[in-house]
């Protein structure tokens, strides 16, 4: 999807909120991560001005792997009722949150379906959503230079995507109303390291199979790395359980896939991709997928003759 360049809005986003996302970014630099983005807004001839003034983390009931990522919802708005008693105005802007650990460059097409439904809700208080986008690790020189950036904006009854260009991206050194300053003193110890390996490939994986193999889950574990797990339907309305796992071969990755307790009649299909490996975790469920079909096919017509001929 390309997205359109708008000039007429405005941000103006503090140095201190940059180095808190970039300090997050660090803390979790092989799985997504995100928070809210909190602040005012005005118009001013005719012109959008987003005030970022805060960061919300992602919680500490927060869940991640290296392609989902999923909000502590209670505390983000714990935190921003807790901010709102002494600053009525401040508003939920919108959301940040990284794609550097898949090495995507831009929103997903998920990113923008669960934004669109956001800014259409008739409890979204504005008419519009912003969004931060952490691309890649890049080691700036300064606490919010560790990472690249992109800007978008989303309004309500408007299917456009928009990005906002860097020229529209003023950084101030305002204090911010959230992360306090005692808990941003972590900043000036942030180890700086050089670029992590991205997986562009988990992004892809992420929409396809969530799009079309909705029962399965990514999960990440310290003995199995990032691996995908649970049923996939036959042609049959069956389920196999299936389990893909990514694997790192001294820098290319490679994803392998297993089916757990086959039937008899799929045993062919265990030994067909014992050794086989794949470019990504989709290309592996579809090619399992149409194995397990063309056996099962094979099968119950198998079944249909012995049946005609008795």
């Amino acid at each position: 999807m390309r997205f359109e360049f708008i000039d007429s809005v405005r941000v103006t986003i503090p140095r201190a909120a940059l180095a808190a996302i970039c300090d997050e970014c660090d803390r979790y630099d092989h799985d997504e991560t995100g928070g809210r983005v909190i602040g005012t807004y005005a118009y001013e001839h005719e012109q959008l001005v987003v005030h970022v003034e805060g960061v919300i983390g992602p919680g500490p009931s927060a869940q991640r792997t290296g392609t989902s990522f999923f909000q502590d919802g209670e505390y983000q708005e714990h935190v921003f009722r807790q901010v709102e008693q002494s600053h009525p105005k401040v508003e939920h802007l919108g959301n940040w949150h990284t794609h550097h650990v898949n090495g995507f460059p831009t929103l997903s097409g998920g990113d923008i379906a669960t934004y669109q439904r956001t800014v259409n809700h008739p409890q979204h208080n504005t008419t519009f959503f912003y969004a931060l986008l952490v691309v890649a690790k890049r080691g700036g020189s300064h606490l919010h230079e560790r990472y690249a950036v992109k800007h978008y904006l989303l309004r309500r009854d408007d299917d456009k995507v928009y990005e906002i260009p860097c020229t529209r991206i003023e950084l101030t050194d305002e204090r911010l109303l959230w992360p306090e300053q005692e808990e941003m003193t972590r900043s000036t110890e942030t180890k700086r390291n050089g670029p992590s390996t991205a997986r562009p490939e988990r992004i892809y994986d992420r929409d396809i199979l969530g799009e079309f193999y909705q029962g399965l889950r990514p999960y990440s574990s310290e003995r199995l790395g990032l691996y995908w797990r649970g049923p996939l339907e036959l042609i049959d309305s069956s389920h196999v359980e299936v389990l893909v796992l990514e694997h790192d071969r001294t820098g290319k990755v490679a994803y392998t896939i297993a089916l757990r307790k086959p039937p008899d009649h799929l045993e062919g299909a265990v030994a067909a991709i014992a050794d086989r490996e794949f470019p990504s975790a989709g290309a592996a469920v579809i090619a399992l997928e149409r194995l397990c079909n063309r056996l099962l096919f094979e099968h119950l017509a198998h079944n249909a003759k012995r049946t005609k001929g008795r």
